[in-house]
């Protein structure tokens, strides 16, 4: 599929718009103007009284203590979250108090970071990759990049990385499993037998442990990663460790996925919609919601709340990533319909 000829029926509301010669431009934040914010806040109201959940945090969070039930009347929950919108979104990682993923997963507390955290001019300059010591044979790439936090969920990191035109062999064998979902921007990998996967915007894209081949980015490329640091897990039938894409929003031309993209045993990548609804996440939680691993989103579309399991929350929106601790426990609000890639690991 050749990038140049794709066409997008349409677009998640947080896509950047044409990045021809863009550089160091800041991304767009995504935020909720006053009019929608209150056909939103209606919106919510009228489906809290009608599907009030009866869970209530704990007062505190001792260990992997579950949630407690507890009798709190609907406009004690709706006015708390009134209250909260009320507030500023803030454009950094919202740690809950703690300083780092490993405390935060020893509080069993989510972290969530918007689409401004990883704004152009916040990353920080790398340099060029020849001079890194890729072995670059087109153009002169530059990179930048900037993770949410050093620390590691499950063996897994999150972040932002961008690069401008160029191209580059890579012979060195992956040793973690990274995927990606791309903001903007155009490129293309090669597997080591030169099978080729472009990717655009919305694409998601999986290179697995030990993959190994060529880059070339064609257009600024700007992209969200998650890295997953792993046992060995087996290549294919031929040998051959294949790069996985698939389109993540409608492409003329392209299916649609939903479900598992790419499951390498300990790491599974996915797109999920959610239908409007309250799911009460708990340690016996099975499913799409399984507490037994780590789980990274990124939002396509749609509102949604998590809550931990001691009463704070965030909310969501296209743009933005969020990061469920191994064992997190709480509540999970799908305000409006919304569309998520999601990565487990462990």
């Amino acid at each position: 599929r050749s990038p140049m000829l794709v066409l997008f029926a349409s677009s998640p509301t947080w896509l950047p718009a044409s990045t021809a010669g863009r550089r160091n431009v800041p991304a767009s934040s995504v935020r909720t103007g006053g009019a929608a914010l209150s056909a939103e806040l209606a919106a919510k109201q009228a489906w809290l009284a009608r599907t009030q959940p009866s869970w209530g945090p704990p007062s505190q969070l001792s260990g992997s203590v579950e949630p407690t039930v507890a009798a709190a009347p609907p406009v004690d929950e709706a006015a708390a979250k009134q209250a909260w919108l009320a507030r500023t979104q803030p454009d950094e990682p919202a740690w809950r108090g703690q300083s780092s993923p490993a405390e935060s997963a020893a509080r069993l507390a989510f972290v969530h970071a918007p689409l401004s955290y990883f704004a152009l001019d916040k990353l920080a300059s790398k340099g060029t990759r020849r001079a890194g010591g890729s072995l670059v044979d087109v153009g002169e790439p530059e990179d930048w990049s900037r993770p949410i936090a050093k620390d590691a969920w499950s063996g897994a990191r999150a972040g932002s990385w961008a690069c401008s035109e160029g191209g580059w062999d890579s012979p060195k064998l992956r040793p973690t499993t990274e995927t990606f979902l791309v903001l903007e921007g155009w490129g293309c990998v090669t597997d080591v037998d030169g099978t080729q996967h472009s990717f655009g915007p919305n694409d998601v894209v999986v290179l697995p442990r030990h993959w190994s081949g060529r880059w070339d980015v064609a257009r600024f490329l700007h992209k969200v990663w998650v890295v997953h640091d792993h046992p060995d897990v087996p290549a294919g039938a031929d040998g051959v460790v294949r790069a996985v894409v698939a389109p993540a929003w409608p492409h003329f031309g392209a299916p649609l996925h939903e479900g598992t993209i790419y499951d390498g045993g300990h790491t599974r990548v996915g797109v999920a919609p959610l239908a409007p609804g309250s799911v009460a996440v708990s340690a016996a939680e099975a499913g799409f919601w399984s507490s037994a691993t780590a789980k990274f989103l990124w939002i396509l579309d749609g509102v949604l709340f998590l809550t931990n399991a001691d009463g704070s929350s965030r909310r969501c929106v296209a743009g933005d990533t969020a990061v469920l601790p191994a064992g997190w426990t709480g509540l999970v609000d799908t305000v409006q319909p919304a569309r998520v890639v999601w990565v487990d690991v462990d």
